[in-house]
Order: structure tokens, then C-alpha cells, then sequence
């Protein structure tokens, strides 16, 4: 599956025109600070933070159009709803995979 829906793209270049890459950039900033985040709430067994950054992570990821991203962040989601920190410590190599492979696909889409 693709890392990016290629209409959810083409629809936010033509929305945001010379303002696109500004979006990406601050796509990828505000991303990276929030992956980082879940791995540090992770790591300290903080749920319900765990809970609410993968639920910011992952409306930000559907607003792109990064559909396996959003998934990924929506079990990690419900593991902290759950209070399944243990769990969601295996997604956390999957989320910083997934996320790298995402930046790699916005530099092709720039």
C-alpha cells in the first residue's frame, strides 16, 4: 500500500498552492515531535498521554493523506485507551519505520 494517497495530496497542493511545501514542512516538525513523544510516554507507562498523542498524530496523518501511518497510530490509540503500554512498546519500532518512510515519500511529493 502506498505511504501516501496520492489524491489526498494532489487536493492539499492544489488547496494550499505555494503554501504546499510550508505544509509539509510543518508536517514533518510537528510529527516528528509528537512520534518522539509517544515513545517517551510509552517508555514512561503514561497511557493516557500515549492515548493522546497517537490520536493527534494520527488525524494529522489522515489530514495528509498518510493512511498507513493513521492506522498505525489508531491501534497505538487504542492500546493507550486500554492502558497497554507493554503492547503498544511493540508498535513504537513499527511507528519510527512507518514514519521514516513517510518522510521519504513527502520528499518525492515536494
Amino acid at each position: 500500500m502506498a505511504r501516501l494517497d496520492p489524491r489526498a495530496i494532489a487536493e492539499l497542493r492544489e488547496l494550499m498552492g505555494e503554501d504546499f511545501d510550508a505544509l509539509i514542512d510543518a508536517f514533518q516538525t510537528d510529527s516528528q515531535a509528537q512520534v518522539d513523544a509517544i515513545d517517551d510516554a510509552v517508555s514512561q507507562q503514561d497511557a493516557d498521554r500515549v492515548r493522546r498523542q497517537a490520536h493527534g498524530l494520527k488525524g494529522a496523518c489522515i489530514n495528509l493523506g498518510a493512511n498507513d501511518l493513521a492506522e498505525l497510530c489508531g491501534r497505538i490509540e487504542e492500546l493507550g485507551r486500554a492502558g497497554d503500554c507493554a503492547t503498544a512498546r511493540t508498535l513504537v519500532a513499527a511507528l519510527h519505520a512507518e514514519f521514516a518512510g513517510l518522510r521519504a515519500a513527502l520528499v518525492e511529493a515536494l
